[in-house]
């Protein structure tokens, strides 16, 4: 009996383990994401022009890697959006160069 409770307790602690492990392996890949979105973040916000360009495209055009990334972050992409945008403003996509610069 005594081997038995020994076998159901190690059976019962390799579970717990795993799911730990399952666990640890999801709020880190979170994290990852949730870093990937915060990048993007700053980059929009306090990047170069053609830095916070790359970033808006990322953030409020491409939808396919956007939602993708959102997901993986645990964020939804529509609400995360409409906070965006009440933190900060589009930049215009395509400007002109202004006179005296061009080469």
């Amino acid at each position: 009996m005594a081997q038995g409770d020994a076998m159901a307790k190690s059976g019962a602690q390799y579970q717990i383990d795993s799911q730990n492990t399952v666990t640890e392996d999801l709020i880190g890949e979170r994290r990852l994401w949730t870093a990937v979105v915060i990048s993007a973040v700053e980059d929009w916000r306090n990047g170069s022009l053609r830095t916070q360009r790359k970033a808006q495209e990322f953030l409020f055009g491409d939808d396919t890697d956007f939602q993708t990334v959102c997901a993986r972050a645990g964020l939804e992409p529509g609400s995360f959006r409409a906070r965006l945008l009440k933190i900060g403003k589009l930049v215009e996509m395509h400007g002109t160069v202004p006179p005296g610069i061009a080469a």
